[in-house]
Protein backbone atom coordinates (compact mmCIF):
# COMPACT_ATOMS: atom_id res chain seq x y z
CA UNK A 1 0.00 0.00 0.00
CA UNK A 2 1.65 3.57 -0.80
CA UNK A 3 -0.61 6.54 0.28
CA UNK A 4 -3.68 4.18 0.59
CA UNK A 5 -3.84 2.52 -2.78
CA UNK A 6 -2.72 -1.17 -3.81
CA UNK A 7 0.53 -1.03 -5.82
CA UNK A 8 2.05 -3.46 -7.57
CA UNK A 9 5.98 -3.15 -8.43
CA UNK A 10 7.88 -5.30 -10.34
CA UNK A 11 11.64 -6.34 -9.20
CA UNK A 12 11.21 -6.05 -5.51
CA UNK A 13 11.93 -9.45 -4.26
CA UNK A 14 15.69 -9.09 -6.65
CA UNK A 15 16.49 -5.72 -5.08
CA UNK A 16 15.54 -6.86 -1.59
CA UNK A 17 17.57 -9.59 -2.28
CA UNK A 18 20.88 -7.87 -3.43
CA UNK A 19 20.49 -5.75 -0.53
CA UNK A 20 20.84 -8.38 2.17
CA UNK A 21 23.36 -10.06 0.39
CA UNK A 22 25.55 -7.30 0.88
CA UNK A 23 24.40 -6.98 4.32
CA UNK A 24 22.68 -3.36 3.90
CA UNK A 25 20.40 -3.11 6.86
CA UNK A 26 16.77 -1.28 6.57
CA UNK A 27 17.56 2.05 8.07
CA UNK A 28 15.39 4.89 7.51
CA UNK A 29 18.17 6.70 5.48
CA UNK A 30 17.66 3.73 2.92
CA UNK A 31 14.47 5.04 1.60
CA UNK A 32 15.57 7.45 -0.89
CA UNK A 33 17.92 4.33 -2.34
CA UNK A 34 15.26 2.20 -2.53
CA UNK A 35 13.14 4.47 -4.45
CA UNK A 36 15.79 5.39 -6.67
CA UNK A 37 16.32 1.53 -7.64
CA UNK A 38 13.09 0.56 -7.27
CA UNK A 39 12.04 3.20 -10.26
CA UNK A 40 14.57 1.60 -12.86
CA UNK A 41 12.13 -0.75 -13.38
CA UNK A 42 9.00 1.36 -11.99
CA UNK A 43 6.90 4.39 -12.92
CA UNK A 44 7.01 6.60 -8.68
CA UNK A 45 4.72 9.02 -9.93
CA UNK A 46 6.31 12.39 -9.12
CA UNK A 47 5.54 14.15 -5.61
CA UNK A 48 5.38 10.99 -4.12
CA UNK A 49 8.79 9.73 -3.47
CA UNK A 50 8.46 9.64 0.03
CA UNK A 51 5.15 7.63 0.49
CA UNK A 52 7.16 4.99 -1.70
CA UNK A 53 10.00 5.71 0.13
CA UNK A 54 8.13 5.07 3.46
CA UNK A 55 6.44 2.01 1.72
CA UNK A 56 9.61 0.29 0.42
CA UNK A 57 11.05 0.27 3.81
CA UNK A 58 8.21 -1.09 5.44
CA UNK A 59 8.84 -3.97 2.90
CA UNK A 60 12.61 -3.98 3.28
CA UNK A 61 11.80 -4.43 6.71
CA UNK A 62 9.63 -7.09 6.86
CA UNK A 63 12.13 -8.96 4.38
CA UNK A 64 14.97 -8.43 6.60
CA UNK A 65 13.45 -9.61 9.82
CA UNK A 66 12.02 -12.84 7.79
CA UNK A 67 15.55 -13.44 6.34
CA UNK A 68 17.42 -12.89 9.36
CA UNK A 69 14.88 -14.92 11.60
CA UNK A 70 13.39 -12.29 13.63
CA UNK A 71 10.05 -12.61 12.65
CA UNK A 72 8.12 -15.84 13.57
CA UNK A 73 5.95 -16.69 10.24
CA UNK A 74 2.26 -17.19 11.13
CA UNK A 75 1.17 -19.58 8.86
CA UNK A 76 -1.08 -17.71 5.81
CA UNK A 77 -4.17 -19.04 4.29
CA UNK A 78 -4.05 -18.89 0.52
CA UNK A 79 -6.53 -16.65 -0.73
CA UNK A 80 -8.18 -17.15 -3.65
CA UNK A 81 -6.75 -15.77 -7.05
CA UNK A 82 -10.16 -15.49 -8.51
CA UNK A 83 -13.48 -13.58 -7.46
CA UNK A 84 -16.26 -15.11 -9.56
CA UNK A 85 -14.17 -15.74 -12.93
CA UNK A 86 -12.10 -12.27 -12.39
CA UNK A 87 -8.94 -12.01 -11.13
CA UNK A 88 -8.74 -11.23 -7.52
CA UNK A 89 -6.75 -7.70 -8.56
CA UNK A 90 -9.77 -6.55 -10.64
CA UNK A 91 -11.72 -6.80 -7.89
CA UNK A 92 -11.37 -3.18 -5.52
CA UNK A 93 -12.37 -5.12 -2.17
CA UNK A 94 -9.96 -4.81 0.99
CA UNK A 95 -9.80 -2.84 3.72
CA UNK A 96 -8.50 0.33 5.01
CA UNK A 97 -6.92 1.26 8.64
CA UNK A 98 -7.59 4.53 9.65
CA UNK A 99 -4.00 5.13 11.57
CA UNK A 100 -5.73 7.58 13.64
CA UNK A 101 -7.95 5.26 15.55
CA UNK A 102 -5.51 2.32 15.70
CA UNK A 103 -4.38 1.74 18.79
CA UNK A 104 -2.17 -1.09 17.71
CA UNK A 105 -3.75 -3.80 19.99
CA UNK A 106 -3.68 -6.03 16.95
CA UNK A 107 -7.00 -7.74 17.12
CA UNK A 108 -6.91 -8.22 13.06
CA UNK A 109 -3.84 -9.47 12.82
CA UNK A 110 -4.69 -12.16 15.35
CA UNK A 111 -7.96 -12.68 13.23
CA UNK A 112 -7.02 -12.30 9.73
CA UNK A 113 -5.30 -15.72 8.26
CA UNK A 114 -4.89 -14.74 5.24
CA UNK A 115 -1.79 -12.24 6.10
CA UNK A 116 -3.86 -8.84 4.88
CA UNK A 117 -2.02 -7.04 7.99
CA UNK A 118 1.22 -5.97 9.48
CA UNK A 119 2.18 -3.96 12.51
CA UNK A 120 4.31 -1.21 11.56
CA UNK A 121 7.62 -0.70 12.29
CA UNK A 122 8.13 2.00 14.61
CA UNK A 123 4.49 2.88 15.51
CA UNK A 124 3.11 -0.73 15.93
CA UNK A 125 0.00 0.57 14.24
CA UNK A 126 -1.96 -2.02 11.94
CA UNK A 127 -1.18 -1.32 8.08
CA UNK A 128 -2.47 -3.09 5.25
CA UNK A 129 0.42 -5.26 3.59
CA UNK A 130 -1.72 -7.46 1.42
CA UNK A 131 -4.55 -6.21 0.26
CA UNK A 132 -5.19 -8.88 -2.52
CA UNK A 133 -5.12 -11.75 0.40
CA UNK A 134 -8.70 -10.22 1.43
CA UNK A 135 -11.44 -12.49 0.90
CA UNK A 136 -14.04 -10.50 -1.64
CA UNK A 137 -16.71 -10.22 0.46
CA UNK A 138 -15.26 -10.83 4.10
CA UNK A 139 -15.47 -8.00 6.55
CA UNK A 140 -15.20 -9.49 9.54
CA UNK A 141 -11.99 -7.88 10.48
CA UNK A 142 -13.63 -4.59 11.00
CA UNK A 143 -16.29 -6.16 13.36
CA UNK A 144 -13.59 -7.71 16.03
CA UNK A 145 -11.58 -3.71 15.68
CA UNK A 146 -12.49 -2.03 19.18
CA UNK A 147 -11.83 1.08 17.75
CA UNK A 148 -13.67 1.14 14.17
CA UNK A 149 -10.06 1.67 12.47
CA UNK A 150 -11.05 -0.71 10.01
CA UNK A 151 -13.13 0.22 7.05
CA UNK A 152 -14.15 -1.67 3.64
CA UNK A 153 -15.92 -0.44 0.51
CA UNK A 154 -19.58 -0.55 0.24
CA UNK A 155 -20.53 -4.31 -0.34
CA UNK A 156 -22.55 -2.02 -3.77
CA UNK A 157 -19.54 -2.59 -5.62
CA UNK A 158 -19.46 -5.72 -5.74
CA UNK A 159 -22.50 -5.94 -7.72
CA UNK A 160 -20.55 -4.48 -10.93
CA UNK A 161 -18.24 -7.43 -10.60
CA UNK A 162 -21.05 -10.41 -10.08
CA UNK A 163 -20.67 -11.23 -13.77
CA UNK A 164 -18.11 -13.09 -15.10
CA UNK A 165 -16.02 -11.09 -17.39
CA UNK A 166 -16.78 -10.82 -21.31
CA UNK A 167 -13.48 -12.00 -23.22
Amino acid sequence: MVGGFPTGLVGLEELFGDLFAAGVAPEPSLGPDLVRRAAVHNYIAPGHEEEFAEALLREYRRYWKRRTGQEEERPVRQAPRTWRGRPREEVPWYPTVYADRCDGCGDCLTFCSYGVFAREEGSGKVVVVEPFHCVVGCEACARVCKRRAIAFPPRGILAAFEQPPTR
